[in-house]
């Protein structure tokens, strides 16, 4: 018996078979290990991606803020808080930012934020938990300019209709927070960039091309004219001219001054530079009609500023070249074209493009609705529509080759997004 149990604790010194048993043994326990510091490491990178979301919307509420006036620091630390999911600690919330590209950016904020926890296989052998620390700047930047602007802050802003096609050299901008700022019927389609509203954008895909750049739900744009101080001249004098007309076969030439009911061209009118006063009525031209005014500004108001202001009627066919008047020539009325008095008017103005449309210079009329259609033989090469709402239809093509008296009231977009 005792030999027995001597020969087989011999035999079991010699068997190398176990040491697979071992080596698996211990191969087994790095697996646990690897596998555990690889959770550990897939759970700081979760952290990491979600604090940065968190970081960057509360930096974009806090630029937010800052622009709109109000305390960022607050709505910064109550936008982080609310969208992240972990514990953190605020280590620096500041306007200007202290470092990076935009240190002393007067409208950008620096956010930075920390969290650290404790995992259990890391935690094993680490004394203290990894720290993950996240940056975030936002800022108020420009966009691109834009030289359709509709100011009305609800409601359809621009509209295509169904038949528009418009190519721009610029983009267009709708300052409505409504569901439908701009909005594209059936086939309408427009080419310009950016495409912006403060509210939503309605389009099919055959409405813009596939890099159009659109950018709804943003920051209202500023009247580009509002800081110029446009005012009307009196109109409590006399009239020099009442319901003056044009008929068909006929030419006339006038001047300057005020024109109370209106002016309706049937024939070929000449107006000489200088600022006319349309007191009441509509500045009106039908098929045949040819108007050539360069250097000019009209102002559409009415009799003593009550009721309705004029507007405008230019029918299709006619053939218009007006041009606004340069600085050298009016430095009070320099660039303005059209000048709708902001009392507005319930009727819509329609510029209708007939076989030659030139209009060079800056169409405004804040407290009224323009309408646009051109045709393929329009030359407008500086064309800027400020209106409270306007509606394309038909061919158009408006460029934006301004010189200084209407570039510098082309709007740009104001974009907040985080840059850092």
């Amino acid at each position: 018996m005792k030999r027995k149990l001597t020969n087989l604790k011999r035999r079991f010194v010699r068997d190398e078979s176990g040491n697979i048993l071992l080596m698996a043994g211990a191969g087994f326990a790095m697996l646990v290990g690897a596998a555990g510091v690889g959770a550990d490491t897939v759970q700081w990178y979760l952290w990491n991606r979600q604090l940065q979301q968190a970081a960057d919307s509360g930096a974009l509420a806090g630029a937010l803020a800052l622009h709109q006036g109000a305390d960022f620091d607050p709505t910064a630390r109550a936008e982080l808080t609310r969208t992240a999911n972990t514990s953190f600690v605020i280590e620096t919330l500041t306007n200007p930012p202290s470092s990076g590209d935009y240190i002393g950016d007067t409208g950008a904020i620096e956010l930075i934020a920390t969290t650290s926890r404790k995992l259990p296989f890391s935690g094993m052998f680490m004394s203290a938990p990894p720290t993950i620390r996240v940056r975030s700047v936002a800022a108020t930047i420009a966009g691109g300019k834009h030289c359709v602007i509709s100011l009305a802050d609800d409601g359809v802003g621009v509209e295509m209709q169904g038949t528009a096609d418009v190519d721009l050299g610029c983009g267009v901008v709708a300052n409505s927070r409504g569901a439908s700022a701009i909005y594209f019927h059936g086939s309408s389609y427009l080419d310009g960039s950016p495409i912006s509203s403060a509210g939503g954008i309605v389009y099919d895909e055959v409405n813009l091309p596939a890099n159009a750049g659109l950018q709804p739900f943003g920051i209202p744009v500023d009247d580009p004219l509002e800081e110029r101080g446009l005012t009307v001249p009196d109109t409590t004098g006399s009239c020099d001219q009442t319901n003056f007309t044009v008929k068909p076969g006929t030419s006339a030439e006038i001047y300057p001054g005020m024109y109370c009911g209106g002016i309706n061209v049937r024939g070929t009118l000449l107006m000489h530079p200088g600022v006319y006063l349309i007191a009441g009525g509509s500045f009106k031209s039908n098929s045949q009609a040819k108007i050539i005014g360069k250097g000019v500004t009209i102002i559409l108001t009415n009799k003593g500023g009550a009721g309705d202001a004029a507007t405008v009627d230019l029918n299709g066919g006619a053939k218009l070249e007006l041009t606004a008047p340069t600085l050298d020539q009016d430095p009070d009325w320099a660039g303005i074209l059209f000048f709708q008095d902001q009392i507005g008017s319930a009727q819509r103005s329609k510029i209708n493009g007939g076989s030659e449309l030139i209009m060079d210079g800056i169409i405004y009329m804040p407290g009224g609705d323009l309408d646009f259609s051109g045709n393929a033989n329009q030359k407008s090469q500086c064309l800027l529509l400020v209106a409270k709402r306007v509606g394309f239809a038909g061919q158009s093509n408006i460029k934006n080759n301004c010189g200084p008296e209407v570039e510098s009231y082309t709007s740009r977009t104001k974009i907040i997004r985080v840059v850092e």
